[in-house]
């Protein structure tokens, strides 16, 4: 299996994905991070049916953002993450979100909120490149849905329930990373990003004062913020935003470069102080109320 490498999360209901992390009960707070893309790993079953490289098989990866946030368990949040790559599949899409070049048969989605060819089975990264020698078979495709893309969610709607229950309102920061500058299939093919660029679909998938206060956590920590542009939230922003029902969602893209090599795809040593920027952000979060 391919891995940048090991984990060491324990895994929910002795299964190897997700991963969950959960704080004590005393010191729990109403804040769920979710990392769905950055997992590295591919089962070697399927390895042959690709048509990509190692390198090429992480490099549209968001390597890290897991252990970025790794000590959110500390300022009492749940984390969520997962050890498989999004070339597997993309847990942050809509799960009808397919296209033909990646199943055979699929009827091509595209439209708000869908990508197609980089739906939940990516067919092409986003240098154009092909991703898999053929269309998955519609087994092959139900049978990732069922045992890697279900559990994730169904885990992560019970754990925002559950503390909403419990607190009466929870946050979900979907946590995420993005290159540098924008390569052939973005929105913004060629441009420069800023550090930081939240997403709240345009104000609906959370409350004003939280992006807010995001905005602002970020731009105080000396970092250029843009908001919702190019990423304004995905599929997990865009299910779980209720804000009306007392989830608050918002996605969060961090520019690579201020963590790691996008050459080498290393860690660079400003890495801890990312790490201890995001355990900061997260103790922001706790303190925020509708």
């Amino acid at each position: 299996m391919i891995s940048t490498e090991s984990r060491t999360y324990i895994s929910h209901a002795q299964m190897e994905f997700p991963y969950v992390v959960r704080p004590s009960e005393a010191s729990e707070v109403p804040v769920v991070v979710s990392s769905p893309h950055s997992g590295s790993r591919i089962p070697e079953s399927t390895l042959a049916s690709y048509a990509l490289d190692t390198r090429g098989l992480l490099r549209d990866g968001d390597l890290y953002v897991d252990e970025l946030y790794r000590d959110a368990v500390e300022a009492g949040a749940t984390l969520i993450s997962t050890p498989w790559s999004r070339f597997l599949v993309d847990l942050n899409r809509m799960a009808h979100d397919v296209a033909s070049s990646g199943v055979e048969g699929a009827a091509d989605t595209q439209g708000d909120g869908l990508y197609g060819e980089r739906g939940v089975i990516w067919s092409v990264t986003t240098r154009g490149e092909k991703i898999y020698r053929k269309p998955l078979t519609v087994e092959e495709f139900e049978a990732r849905i069922r045992q890697y893309y279900r559990p994730y969610h169904a885990l992560l709607r019970a754990e925002l329930n559950r503390l909403r229950q419990r607190f009466g309102f929870a946050i979900l920061l979907d946590a995420h990373s993005m290159p540098s500058r924008a390569t052939k299939l973005h929105a913004d093919p060629g441009r420069k990003r800023p550090d930081i660029i939240p997403g709240d679909l345009h104000g609906r998938s959370c409350a004003g004062s939280l992006s807010l206060l995001t905005k602002q956590f970020w731009q105080d920590s000396g970092f250029t913020v843009a908001m919702n542009y190019p990423y304004a939230g995905g599929a997990i922003t865009r299910m779980y935003g209720e804000p009306g029902n007392g989830i608050h969602a918002i996605q969060l893209e961090l520019n690579r470069r201020l963590y790691m090599n996008e050459s080498t795809m290393q860690k660079i040593p400003e890495f801890t102080a990312m790490q201890n920027r995001c355990s900061a952000f997260v103790q922001q979060l706790t303190r925020w109320r509708p």
